[in-house]
């Protein structure tokens, strides 16, 4: 029975399968749609804002030409006549079917002089204002183009439609744009109201000859432009998609009045259409635009239906031979584990696949006494070239290096990509033979993996790290052999890239203690854990305490005490080093403060800067705040640098010392001798000293050559004005040739070891340096 109904479920997998097909074919169409749909919209969009920008600078262009002609009036020095006045307006750029004015204020005691001039102006000797009757004041027409009109005819009299907003414009002071009317003055048959004014005042200066005919102010009359929606419309339509309809409205008072519709006889539908508003001398206009065919007669059908057509033909012919096509369905299942067994970018083993194998390799080598040596390789600034180029050219360069990798693999080795820049190879004892040398395999790897590549146009060079690890010595399962071998290039990075490294069980625990440092550290900064020492730095003449250097001590509850050479580069890589410096300033200043309080006097305090805190941009703000919250002297503070700082940011560096040396406080290059030892640093910056490092004091009696390095680097100091101070002085014979040398300042266990903040007023030197103050005090006269 249970045959049966799997039959039965076999027979019926075929339609399953074409509705499912079906299914993503009608998914993909569907989003294809609705993306078009959206694309689409936003065309129409784009063209409804390209048509209102069209109607607005074509709007513009009138006001520009009206205030033109504004400026013809008001600058001219004698009457304007008609035939001035027409080529005036016929040269006007973008005045076509613009149809201009000026109609003349005339006040009633001016109104006979003014038609007598007109009479002789025109050469008609009927004319006359009009409509007749007596007003206080006039405006007749004076001037025109290109219309015949009737010179003479009053837009100030009750009988002119518009004579209100003829009497708005004049007290105005700028350009003002009509609602939709009638030809001002021409007979029309038209049923839609559907021309536009635009006037303007028109004001003589004082000195203007013709500032008799003017009005109190100098209102001297209006000049007046108006048109029609069509022959707007015919300055615009023809810049913009014919497919579209469009209708306008004046939406000034918030009641649309409509003066302009494309679709005569088609509904508008709200969400078919796009808005958009202008606003022109006055008056706001609402602008309705779609496509006349629609937003569906635009979308690319043939692209958004070909994923249906296509998956519904692909699915009808799986259906059709699904049962019959055993041997297709096998090889179907074949190029699935391909592309889990073999990454499509680079054509080596998947990370899935190579930590298969590697499991599959280890139990081959059990209880067979075969070693397995797991190699990672790490690309070195493959990240900086895929920022730098994009993409594409960093899996282009992934693509080469594969195929080189490849190209140099020894036989019976495995290869494979775990993603980003990494790679890692599989070597397998061989029966009865020994593993081939892996040092000279790195060597090798590294420098064919390091030359030059030719992607896209580009010559790119780029190296690469190696880091090994061995089973079974350093792990029984494939996880724990990979996670060591990264470890190792980890280690390889570290140690300056382009060099391999195997891991060794001290790696493991160097790494698990790291881990376990930063954790501990960050939990002492948060509980205050941490103390500073103080070791004082002597005069090697009068051997009188002259200074001192904070220190940093960590006694930890789990891994006891923590030497600072230990756990400062760790803080430094984590980011740590930051607010553990920010601990450091602040403890320091409290105590200073607490020892004033309590009428100890104490030395200049030398505090280690790290570079990460030099580069911050609000370090020197934050130390004065500082300063000043504890009232600490700037000259009782010392700051230590390191050279590696001066290489990496010479120019900031340098402006940040300068500051600081401005403000009164000391500054020492630290560690002298073990770094870059550039001389324009001694030369060009503000250092007041330089201290030796430690290594060349150790030996200087024994060792020759850090003899001769301490006198030069003592000289050279000296020749530029620097003091000296020499760290690590732990025996007489290094105090006694240090002396011969001309070393200023010494520190070390031979005078003191570092002293905790509550032992300072009991220590002999800082009693010593107190007494000594006090007796120069007493010897001062008064």
């Amino acid at each position: 029975m249970d045959s049966i109904k799997r039959y039965d479920k076999n027979m019926k997998a075929h339609y399953y399968v074409f509705f499912v097909v079906f299914l993503c074919g009608l998914a993909i169409s569907y989003f294809l749609y609705m993306g078009a749909l959206k694309q689409v919209a936003t065309e129409q969009k784009n063209t409804s804002a390209y048509f209102t920008e069209k109607l607005t600078n074509q709007l513009n262009q009138y006001k520009s030409g009206l205030t033109s002609v504004v400026a013809l009036m008001e600058s001219s020095e004698s009457l304007v006549s008609p035939e001035r006045f027409a080529r005036f307006v016929q040269s006007l750029k973008g005045a076509s079917y613009l149809h201009v004015y000026f109609a003349q204020y005339v006040s009633a005691d001016d109104k006979v002089a003014y038609e007598a001039q007109s009479k002789t102006m025109l050469g008609r000797r009927s004319y006359a204002i009009y409509p007749v009757g007596d007003r206080a004041e006039y405006m007749p027409l004076a001037l025109a183009y290109p219309d015949k009109i009737l010179y003479g005819y009053d837009i100030l009299s009750p009988q002119y439609r518009d004579h209100k907003s003829v009497a708005q414009s004049r007290n105005s002071f700028s350009i003002q744009l009509s609602e939709p009317t009638f030809t001002p003055f021409l007979e029309s048959s038209d049923r839609v109201a559907n021309n536009f004014v635009l006037r303007a005042p028109v004001y003589l200066s004082a000195d203007s000859n013709l500032q008799a005919t003017a009005d109190a102010v100098g209102f001297y009359g209006v000049v007046g432009a108006y048109f029609s929606v069509d022959e707007l419309l015919r300055k615009v339509v023809p810049l913009i998609d014919k497919d579209l309809f469009y209708r306008l409205a004046d939406v000034t008072n918030n009641s649309p009045v409509w003066f302009a519709d494309s679709a005569v006889g088609k509904g508008w539908k709200e969400g078919d259409f796009d808005s958009h508003y202008l606003n022109i001398a006055g008056r706001k206009w609402r602008v309705d635009t779609q496509y006349i065919s629609g937003l569906k007669a635009h979308l690319p059908w043939f692209f958004i239906v070909s994923p249906l057509i296509v998956f519904t033909l692909l699915g009808l012919f799986l259906s059709s031979y699904m049962r019959g096509l055993s041997r297709t369905s096998q090889s179907l299942w074949r190029i699935l584990n391909k592309r889990i067994e073999v990454d499509e970018l680079t054509g080596l083993l998947t990370r899935y696949q190579i930590q298969q194998e590697l499991n599959v390799l280890i139990e081959g080598c059990k209880g067979r006494n075969r070693k397995i040596a797991v190699m990672m390789l790490n690309l070195d600034h493959f990240k900086t070239i895929n920022d730098a180029f994009g993409h594409e050219v960093g899996d282009a360069l992934l693509i080469k290096v594969s195929e080189r990798l490849a190209s140099i693999l020894p036989e019976n080795t495995l290869a494979g990509y775990l993603g980003g820049d990494a790679f890692l190879v599989l070597f397998t004892q061989p029966e009865k033979r020994p593993l081939p040398r892996l040092d000279a395999i790195s060597k090798d790897f590294i420098h064919k993996i390091s030359q030059s590549y030719y992607v896209d146009g580009l010559t790119l060079d780029i190296g690469c790290s190696i880091g090994v690890a061995l089973y079974p010595e350093f792990g029984s399962d494939a996880v724990t052999l990979v996670k060591n071998a990264d470890m190792a290039v980890y280690q390889a990075k570290s140690a300056g890239r382009a060099t391999y490294y195997f891991y060794d069980g001290e790696m493991g625990r160097r790494f698990a203690r790291n881990v376990r440092i930063e954790t501990r550290l960050r939990r002492a900064i948060q509980d205050e854990k941490l103390e500073l020492h103080f070791q004082p730095k002597v005069d090697l003449v009068s051997e009188h305490c002259v200074g001192m250097e904070a220190l940093l001590r960590w006694h930890d509850e789990e891994l006891g005490s923590v030497s600072p050479a230990e756990f400062i580069p760790i803080a430094e890589q984590t980011g740590i080093i930051l607010p553990l410096g920010d601990w450091v300033f602040e403890q320091a200043f409290k105590h200073m403060q607490e020892w004033k309080q309590q009428g100890i006097n104490v030395p200049p305090i030398a505090i280690n800067c790290s570079a990460a805190q030099l580069k911050r941009s609000d370090f020197l703000s934050k130390l004065l705040v500082l300063l000043d919250t504890y009232d600490i002297d700037p000259s009782l503070l010392e700051i230590e640098v390191t050279e590696s700082i001066l290489i990496e940011d010479a120019a900031t560096c340098a402006e940040l010392l300068n500051q600081m040396s401005r403000l009164g406080m000391k500054l020492a290059i630290d560690d002298f001798g073990t770094g870059y030892s550039s001389l324009s640093y001694l030369k060009d910056l503000p250092f007041d000293c330089v201290k030796i490092d430690l290594v060349f004091i150790r030996d200087v009696i024994e060792n020759e050559s850090h003899a001769a390095l301490t006198k030069a680097i003592i000289s050279l100091s000296h020749n530029l004005g620097l003091k000296v101070v020499a760290e690590g002085i732990s025996h007489v014979d290094q105090l006694h040739l240090l002396r011969e040398y001309g070393c200023d300042i010494g520190q070390g266990y031979l005078f003191s070891k570092a002293l905790g903040a509550t032992s300072m007023i009991s220590d002999p030197m800082i009693v010593a340096l107190n007494q000594q103050e006090k007796d120069q005090s007493d010897n001062t006269p008064d």
